[in-house]
């Protein structure tokens, strides 16, 4: 695997190095999404002209009843909790194991003890709290290490030195882009 790509840089130059994450373990994470986007609203009955009833799905609009309201309270709540459990899992996994290094030693820490924000204790949940509020605070970072994560996880070596050099194309300057969507290049005009 190519080192470019095993290497993040954050907006202020940190550098964090990588390593991918199991199939098997983005597997389950995309369940624990599934399991969300599985959880259905309650329903209510609706009659239509010469017909038998039917079942819908209620919205925010039909809720006529405390009845449907507390159903729909309830629905909402469990989004609410199962996409919290989901988010801190993500979080927790891409931190945990797509981050081939540990926080550094003492000295990071006395900022956090000053504000009378406690610090874990665990080796795991001091990775985890160093890596999300210290080196990827801002939420571009964040948004762009999942990705980058994501992307050295998913891609065999070779297809990731492909991309790596693609990538490292594009830091070094493609030279003249055509409106064909072709790069020209010192070697001649390469499709982008």
């Amino acid at each position: 695997m190519t080192d470019k790509l095993r290497l993040f840089v954050t907006r202020v130059g940190r550098e964090i190095p990588l390593r991918p994450i199991a199939t098997e373990t983005l597997d389950d994470l995309q369940l624990m999404v599934r399991r969300v986007e599985d959880i259905r609203p309650p329903t209510y009955t609706v009659k239509i002209l010469g017909e038998d009833a039917e079942e819908a799905e209620h919205d925010p609009t039909t809720l006529k009843t405390d009845e449907d309201r507390a159903a729909w309270d309830e629905y909402i709540g469990r989004i609410e909790e199962a996409s919290a459990e989901c988010n801190l899992a993500v979080t927790r996994t891409y931190l945990t194991f797509g981050i081939d290094t540990d926080p550094p030693g003492d000295g990071w820490q006395d900022d956090f003890e000053f504000c009378g924000i406690p610090i874990p204790e665990k080796p795991n949940e001091l990775k985890v709290f160093y890596f999300e509020r210290v080196v990827l605070a801002d939420p571009l970072d964040q948004q762009a290490f999942v990705q980058r994560v994501y992307l050295i996880s998913q891609l065999s070596g070779e297809a990731l030195d492909r991309a790596d050099a693609i990538f490292q194309r594009g830091v070094e300057g493609w030279g003249n882009m055509d409106t064909a969507g072709k790069v020209a290049s010192e070697e001649g005009a390469v499709a982008a």
